[in-house]
């Protein structure tokens, strides 16, 4: 009760418990799938079958969509993937895929924990704000009921990189490496996530501009670790662009839903009820009570200093995103339709407020007790909040596979559209998922007249035989994405893409093609960038720590 140096510890034991509590309560992922569970879980099993077959990195899903192919990677990476699929290989995908929510969750509250205390040096308040962000309802939400992996693994990620800014700003500027870092892990993890960190990231910068005018090296750190980022992303978002570059894809067509998914009064009301009270009409989450009920506590503060200026930053910026988030923004009008959801803003308005709201309520505490007793209030609200979800997750997932039950079957098909989701990164030329069952493993030749035989599609290589009297176009069962190769007779042929958005290739002789993705000199390039970067970052960052680091006056 009095000895503070048992804190931390105690802090970890609670975290380790909590998250091996929320994995093996919730009913098995496996069965009751969230929304982009299946498509996810799909990821994982191709990135196992890659390290399996010494074959990563991987770009092309090559038997997704009935073996047309699905260029998953240069969209969503999978880096964050790649230790718990490695794993999978000894253990099996779906224990794997249960380790990694458990190591992420543990993740998440440590990094929250060491970003406050070291912004706030209060180890209590560190541990409130670290359960109250972690095992927040919006967070168990995007675990399981959305099965959104990408967006869940950000908020591990999120401590890291205003850590670097703090330090950036106000703090050890020489630790800049914490906002790479952590930006980095980022957009190794979910590209929305990452845009939305970036515009808030601003947001902050132009609040906090002072210290940066007053000492122009921090600007000089934050555009080193700007430009860190990128190299140390190249792997990524260079094979991104060119693709993006060398096709329109469905994405660029998708119809502007942010109008219609903004949040009601009502909405937002439940968000704020939800994982204790969950709203059984509509499947939805938000902030969880006891959030809001601690950033109210700053109408009863009367103290100035500056660490309740950050607080107060942090809750004014919460409370511009809920705004935000509602029906009041002009959500339809902006060519944001690429954010799709509105309500994704929930994750910062969680990690602003359960920064606030933890040092808003030390505050108030006044005796050790005191503050032992709210700690256990808010373990016992994680805990209310883990059933209350996981009670809502089985809700809406039986009702949903009553409904619909070849979406749970776990097996991609016409009838559950291959578990792609939007299919957002299929060509746009392509008029419909349904062409592709209706087409089936063909190869349709101009003329007509040409003889096709011996065709096999093994581990991302198409074979087949064909038989010409006189030049002629042949498409594939291949979706066109850059980076494919063909061979007639082990001579390079030409590749284009038809009107259909189907790889297509010319023959004016007789013999054996053999077509396969051999990716771009981008992809290769690209990956020594990263390699390179990534090195020299570790080796600046080894030497840095052996120096003596100045005095920070707070």
């Amino acid at each position: 009760m009095k000895d503070s140096r048992y804190d931390y510890p105690l802090f970890l034991f609670v975290l380790f418990t909590l998250s091996l509590f929320m994995v093996c309560w919730f009913a098995p992922v496996s069965e009751y799938g969230g929304h982009d569970y299946f498509f996810n879980f799909r990821r994982f099993n191709v990135l196992m079958e890659a390290l399996q077959a010494g074959k990563y990195p991987i770009y092309l899903d090559f038997n997704a969509m009935e073996g047309y192919g699905y260029f998953t990677k240069a969209f969503y990476p999978d880096l964050m993937l790649l230790p718990f699929a490695a794993i999978g290989l000894l253990i099996g995908p779906v224990a794997a895929y249960n380790v990694m929510i458990f190591t992420l969750t543990f993740l998440c509250g440590l990094f929250m924990y060491h970003a406050v205390k070291t912004v706030f040096d209060n180890r209590m308040m560190a541990s409130f704000s670290a359960i109250l962000y972690t095992f927040s309802a919006y967070h168990l939400f995007d675990w399981y009921n959305r099965g959104a992996l990408g967006e869940s693994i950000s908020f591990t990620f999120l401590p890291l990189i205003f850590l670097g800014l703090y330090h950036i700003i106000a703090g050890d500027s020489r630790k800049w490496y914490l906002l790479a870092i952590g930006y980095t892990l980022l957009l190794y993890t979910h590209l929305l996530s990452s845009f939305l960190t970036f515009i808030t990231l601003a947001i902050v910068v132009l609040v906090c501009y002072k210290p940066l005018i007053k000492e122009p090296k921090r600007i000089g750190y934050l555009l080193l670790a700007t430009a860190v980022t990128v190299l140390l992303t190249a792997s990524y978002i260079l094979p991104m662009f060119e693709q993006m570059a060398s096709n329109t894809f469905n994405y660029s067509h998708a119809v502007n839903i942010t109008g219609q998914t903004k949040l009601s009064i009502k909405e937002m009301g439940w968000g704020m009820l939800s994982g204790v009270f969950n709203q059984w009409g509509s499947n939805m989450s938000g902030t969880g009570p006891l959030l809001i009920i601690l950033v109210i506590l700053r109408l009863f503060i009367r103290e100035k200093s500056s660490l309740i200026r950050i607080a107060d930053i942090c809750a004014l910026i919460g409370i511009a995103y809920m705004i935000v988030m509602s029906f009041i923004f002009p959500w339809g009008r902006l060519p944001l339709g690429f954010i799709q959801f509105p309500w994704r803003l929930y994750e910062f308005v969680i990690f602003f407020f359960a920064i606030a709201g933890a040092y808003y309520l030390m505050l108030i505490l006044k005796s050790r007790k005191q503050q032992l007793a709210a700690g256990a209030v808010i373990v016992f609200f994680a805990v209310i909040t883990i059933v209350v979800t996981n009670n809502s997750y089985i809700y809406w997932q039986s009702q949903a596979k009553t409904a619909v039950p070849e979406l749970f079957t776990g097996i991609p098909s016409v009838d559950n559209e291959y578990y792609l989701g939007g299919r957002e990164y299929m060509p746009a030329s392509v008029p419909s998922y349904r062409l592709i069952h209706e087409r089936g493993d063909s190869i349709k030749a101009q003329p007509a007249t040409v003889a096709i035989s011996n065709l096999v599609k093994s581990e991302g290589i198409t074979r087949f035989d064909v038989i010409v009297d006189s030049p002629a176009a042949l498409e594939l069962p291949l979706l066109y994405y850059k980076g494919y190769n063909a061979t007639l007779n082990g001579k390079n042929i030409p590749i284009g893409q038809s009107d259909w958005g189907l790889l297509t290739v010319p023959t004016d002789e007789s013999g054996k093609i053999e077509v396969y993705y051999r990716g771009t000199m981008v992809q290769k390039i690209s990956w020594y960038i990263t390699l390179l970067s990534a090195l020299a970052f570790c080796i600046y960052i080894f030497v840095s720590r052996k120096k003596k680091e100045p005095k920070i006056q707070k």
